[in-house]
């Protein structure tokens, strides 16, 4: 009798100590709170972008969501990721057929809306649950002022209104859903530049700037304006020359890339690969490509004592190839005398300051600097290479990086794919000899042991 009283006794001391150590686990795991995807696309984690976003929040945002119950599920857990990332983020999901009050004050109609509230009572909305949405519509309602990207025209540059391949519809299409006003910006018509020009693109001029443009230009950057240029093989001198001032040289030449033909382009296609160290290519991996793209040169020693950082290089099995006729007549070989080895700067930043020089400066003052970004270029933002790999993050961080919004440099969300898992009939066989026939021995085996050490004690 006692001896089964000490081992009763033994045996709720051991639950006991089993189950404090399983309290104690489930403390610590709550308090420290892990997920692991293990999905080759990460396909339950956000991207490095929406992270961003998230963790840069300085006030509270509640994400409203609308839809019926029978989507609850799959919204909460596409929800939790965002608070999972940031405690700024709370999220409520609403049938706005119990809670119509809640739809009418925020203007809900349809199932699946999705409305983002700051702390302060500003309100943005979307139709679509993606992230790429959901994260652009938090940027919007947490950004203080949408800011203005005017795109040159009238030079024969790339027209963001042009569906072609060579248009840029799909560039503006990109920046609009990046939240920025676009709009089309004709010298001949306004005759400036206007004052609410946060950025000007200046996309792939066929025809070089007059006299007077190139003063607006020049007054322009020099009151600290931001600019990009994206400039494809051809002289354009006046360009060039203002470019110069600023420490740039460009090269008469053409990127020939054998590297390109192995991966089924056209030589002419420069592909870049690995990146400087610079803000706009942080963390960035992804392989862009330029199609028909010059060299650029950069100067140092520049009159406007601009602060020039390269971006992008070409491989080094490339070369700027300097003998134009040789590729009309499609026999480019590489000269050691007349053509330059790669890697290529294709394309690279300059920074200035501007206002009062340091002498005349009062202590602890800050310039405005201007920025600007060139590369030798247009066609990689074209419609018919911008969705191509790396070149639609590369093309935004280049704007963020010229708007001075660190936050949106990164990788954007990308389109999930379907993967499913292939078998082969050896690997099958090994599933189901293992969950049909080993797990239930081992069960099986073990409960045989448990009973003859049972029947020995």
């Amino acid at each position: 009798m006692r001896q089964k009283l000490k081992q009763g006794f033994g045996m709720v001391i051991y639950a006991a100590l089993v189950l404090s150590i399983l309290v104690v686990v489930n403390a610590i795991s709550f308090s420290h709170f892990k997920l692991f995807d293990l999905t080759g696309e990460k396909k339950y984690t956000l991207s490095d972008q929406s992270r961003k976003v998230a963790r840069s929040l300085k006030d509270d945002i509640t994400i409203y969501a609308f839809d019926k119950p029978m989507r609850f599920s799959q919204i909460k857990e596409f929800l939790d990721r965002y608070a999972y990332v940031s405690k700024k983020i709370k999220y409520e999901i609403i049938d706005p057929d119990k809670k119509p009050a809640m739809a009418k004050k925020f203007k809900v109609i349809d199932y699946g809306s999705y409305v983002v509230q700051t702390a302060s009572g500003r309100v943005e909305s979307t139709k679509k649950m993606s992230e790429e949405e959901i994260t652009n519509t938090i940027l919007k309602a947490t950004t203080a002022r949408q800011k203005k990207i005017y795109v040159l025209q009238g030079h024969e540059e790339r027209d963001i209104a042009n569906l072609k391949p060579l248009g840029w519809s799909g560039a503006k299409k990109e920046l609009e859903s990046a939240m920025y006003a676009v709009e089309a910006l004709n010298w001949f018509s306004s005759g400036k530049i206007p004052d609410d020009c946060d950025l000007l693109i200046i996309p792939g001029p066929r025809n070089d700037f007059q006299e007077g443009e190139i003063k607006q230009l020049g007054d322009y950057m020099d009151k600290g304006g931001n600019i990009m240029f994206t400039l494809d093989p051809s002289a354009l001198p006046n360009i060039e020359r203002l470019l110069g001032e600023y420490g740039f040289i460009f090269y008469d030449d053409i990127i020939l890339d054998p590297l390109s033909q192995q991966m089924g382009f056209d030589p002419m296609v420069a592909t870049v690969s690995s990146y400087e160290d610079h803000p706009v290519t942080k963390d960035f991996k992804t392989a862009t490509f330029y199609p028909v793209a010059r060299s650029l040169g950069l100067k140092g020693q520049n009159s406007k004592k601009a602060e020039l950082k390269p971006i992008g290089r070409t491989t080094k099995l490339s070369w700027s190839e300097t003998d134009l006729k040789s590729i009309e007549d499609n026999a480019p070989v590489y000269s050691e005398t007349d053509d330059i080895p790669g890697p290529r700067i294709l394309s690279a930043s300059a920074q200035w300051d501007v206002g009062p020089s340091r002498q005349t400066r009062k202590i602890g003052e800050k310039n405005r600097q201007g920025r600007m970004i060139v590369t030798g270029d247009s066609d990689f933002a074209s419609n018919s290479t911008v969705a191509l790999l790396g070149n639609r993050d590369m093309f935004l961080n280049m704007v963020a990086w010229l708007l001075d919004e660190d936050v949106r440099i990164s990788i954007r969300p990308k389109t999930r794919g379907f993967n499913p898992i292939f078998f082969t009939s050896g690997q099958l066989m090994f599933v189901f000899w293992s969950v049909v026939a080993l797990l239930p021995l081992v069960v099986a085996m073990a409960g045989v042991i448990v009973i003859i050490r049972r029947r020995k004690g």
